[in-house]
């Protein structure tokens, strides 16, 4: 735990909250995560007053407890998740140090975690199962032909956009997959979902 007496004291209250819904999740489940050891690092950081660190870390603590989330398919702790999300940004925007956002668009685990609440606010938890119990995959090997494929199927143009946007390897996978077969050539501009869906229907 952070000292209360330091120089940031919002983002002591936010990490106490948000270490809470950290241990709420874990306590039942098979695995855990190192969440005093995490503290432990945090505090070794106030001490030696290592603030922007203390904002790098803590990101990369909300990543791994996105991950676990995402994989145990989890919409109750991804809703607490983004709320707490929003406190760090502001939090972050409200500190004297230059902190990086964390954002959807940048990074690939905040990618598929906006991906993730995106379904299950509109689709509901058994869609998501298939789809990111081995979210893992998406990281290591950047293959997010299931999100294309369940996108292109069910014209979720929103999904499209959001891989497309993030890197041109979504894009060229999705026209390899969809497009190419209809002997359409391949251009480096990348297209928007509804475009791309579009020319898919027409070329069938």
């Amino acid at each position: 735990m952070l000292l209360m007496n330091n120089i940031d004291s919002e983002l002591e209250v936010f990490y106490i909250n948000f270490k809470q819904s950290m241990i709420n999740f874990y306590q039942n489940k098979s695995f855990s995560r190192p969440i005093n050891q995490w503290s432990e690092r945090l505090n070794v950081l106030q001490k030696n007053k290592d603030y922007e660190n203390i904002y790098k870390l803590i990101i990369k603590i909300i990543s791994l407890y996105a991950i676990d989330l995402m994989r145990m398919c989890d919409g109750y702790h991804a809703n607490i998740l983004e709320s707490n999300i929003n406190r760090f940004n502001k939090v972050s925007k409200n500190s004297k140090f230059t902190i990086d956002l964390i954002s959807y668009k940048k990074n690939v685990v905040f990618l598929l975690f906006d991906i993730f609440r995106y379904i299950i606010k509109n689709e509901g938890i058994d869609i998501l199962k298939p789809l990111f119990i081995q979210v893992e995959l998406y990281l290591l090997y950047e293959d997010y032909t299931p999100l294309i494929e369940y996108a292109i199927n069910n014209n979720k143009l929103n999904i499209l956009d959001k891989l497309f946007k993030f890197s041109n390897k979504n894009y060229k996978l999705a026209f390899d997959l969809y497009l190419k077969p209809l002997n359409i050539i391949y251009k480096k501009e990348i297209m928007s979902g509804k475009k791309f869906i579009e020319l898919l229907k027409n070329k069938k």
